[in-house]
């Protein structure tokens, strides 16, 4: 070969096809080329590799033994390259020892890591989770370099890069939480019932806090922050000692009502839900793994909304 930077993989295929067909009118009907065409890039094949390649013989072309001699080696390399284009990946979770980097607040580890988890223990059991919190980022580097591969998050986060790609798995509504039935309040807690309530004011919760925030101004009603925390832990334990109260999503009043028998009140407006994101890098778009992920993701967070039937 003179110089293998030059030659066109499309003579490359009329070179197979005609080892396998031995006719220049049968390649370019395959093709669906003229005789001139199939016959112009043999010359510049002949050229290519300094040989006939094909001799034309009663009946069509036969190879010569330099032909004959690469012919296994291009059939080789047809073939892989029809493979590579044609074969879709495949994720066998059941076989996979992935670890999967998911960022996401309190929430992902109390309501939808659980769940998750037990439907990844059924069809994955060797596939392991690493959660980190919320970062004050874009999050494109991180998920463009693999460093995090989903992020999950509340519909307004203000941060993600318009570049990355979302996909809604969950809508929630926001809620009141009480360690005691609150007094004077059945079923929903009415606008001016608000103003009698002390709050704690959980950081790592902020989203929800700035939409009840924005709803009060909204209603002209001013609430009682008590306490301010800088994390998740203490909030039930300072809700029980003090009879305070909190306001979070409806799935995380579930919680506290399984682990702590508090009570929870739907606040009476039908503007205070707000949608979870899954985010990911276009890159990995069609990754199987994370395709496989994503989808368990969006059936555990089915599972949770539906358990929202109290509301």
């Amino acid at each position: 070969m003179s110089d293998l930077n030059r030659i066109d993989l499309n003579l490359l295929r009329v070179f197979d096809l005609l080892m396998l067909e031995g006719s220049v009118s049968r390649v370019a009907q395959k093709l669906h080329l003229s005789q001139s065409t199939i016959s112009h890039a043999l010359s510049r094949l002949r050229r290519q590799f300094n040989d006939d390649l094909f001799i034309p013989v009663y009946g069509g072309m036969a190879p010569t033994e330099q032909a004959k001699l690469i012919s296994p080696l291009v059939r080789q390399a047809m073939l892989l390259l029809e493979q590579s284009i044609n074969s879709t990946p495949v994720f066998e979770p059941a076989q996979s020892r992935a670890r999967f980097r998911l960022a996401g607040g309190d929430y992902v580890e109390l309501v939808l890591l659980p769940v998750l988890m037990e439907r990844i223990a059924q069809q994955a059991p060797e596939i392991k989770f690493e959660i980190e919190g919320l970062k004050a980022t874009d999050y494109a580097r991180e998920l463009e370099s693999g460093a995090i591969d989903l992020v999950i998050g509340f519909e307004t986060l203000g941060r993600l890069a318009k570049s990355l790609k979302t996909a809604s798995i969950m809508t929630e509504q926001l809620v009141v939480i009480a360690p005691e039935p609150i007094d004077n309040v059945q079923g929903v807690i009415a606008v001016d019932s608000i103003e009698s309530l002390k709050f704690i004011y959980p950081s790592s919760w902020g989203h929800s806090q700035a939409l009840l925030d924005e709803w009060c101004q909204q209603q002209g009603v001013e609430r009682h922050i008590a306490i301010k925390t800088s994390g998740f832990v203490a909030v039930p334990v300072l809700m029980e000692k003090f009879g305070l109260v909190t306001a979070l999503p409806s799935a995380i009043a579930r919680y506290y009502q399984q682990q702590f028998g508090f009570m929870y009140y739907p606040i009476a407006s039908g503007e205070l839900t707000y949608r979870h994101l899954l985010t990911w890098h276009p890159l990995r778009d069609k990754d199987p793994s994370l395709v496989w992920l994503k989808q368990q993701i969006i059936k555990a967070a089915e599972i949770i909304e539906s358990q929202d039937t109290a509301l």
